[in-house]
């Protein structure tokens, strides 16, 4: 689930899942952690929430509203939610036959299916993935983000996988 969930919300990571407080209509909004003290605009990311992980959202909801997740009452800290994924994504791959399966590839499937797959252009990947350019840095300042393009990027990429999912059904 927490595999899929990354997947379908543009490789979101463990970290950022975990700490996640702020969904507004069906777009989770975030500040990427790994770069938000690094970054003028905190890593700020909107991600729409599809209909494909509507049910994973749900099954996983914080109750008490405190997170939109509620991984840190099973957990104490994000570093044990991310040991506890690899653990049992280790499982998984073993049982599918996938060497060294891990959380992070998630991200990184999304990446080489959205560009070698889906034909996105590798700005957009960039700013799907919420990654800085020191080339557009001081560009970016005077451009206001449009979310609907890394939303549109994904809704592709879903569209694929679901393709691919209705050729390998059976009958």
């Amino acid at each position: 689930d927490c595999y899929m969930l990354s997947f379908y919300l543009i490789g979101m990571n463990s970290a950022d899942i975990y700490d996640c407080s702020q969904i507004r209509k069906d777009t989770l909004v975030y500040f990427r952690k790994k770069t938000r003290s690094r970054r003028v605009d905190k890593a700020e990311i909107h991600v729409d929430v599809n209909p494909e992980i509507k049910d994973i959202m749900s099954k996983y909801r914080d109750p008490s509203g405190k997170k939109v997740f509620n991984f840190y009452s099973y957990y104490s800290t994000e570093s044990t939610f991310n040991k506890a994924i690899n653990q049992g994504l280790k499982q998984i791959g073993k049982e599918l036959g996938i060497e060294d399966l891990e959380f992070y590839s998630a991200r990184h499937s999304w990446a080489t299916i959205a560009i070698n797959r889906v034909g996105i252009d590798k700005f957009t990947v960039h700013e799907a993935l919420n990654h800085v350019s020191d080339q557009m840095k001081i560009t970016d300042i005077y451009i206001d983000k449009d979310w609907s393009v890394i939303n549109n990027a994904n809704r592709k990429v879903i569209d694929y996988l679901n393709g691919l999912k209705e050729k390998s059904a059976p009958g």
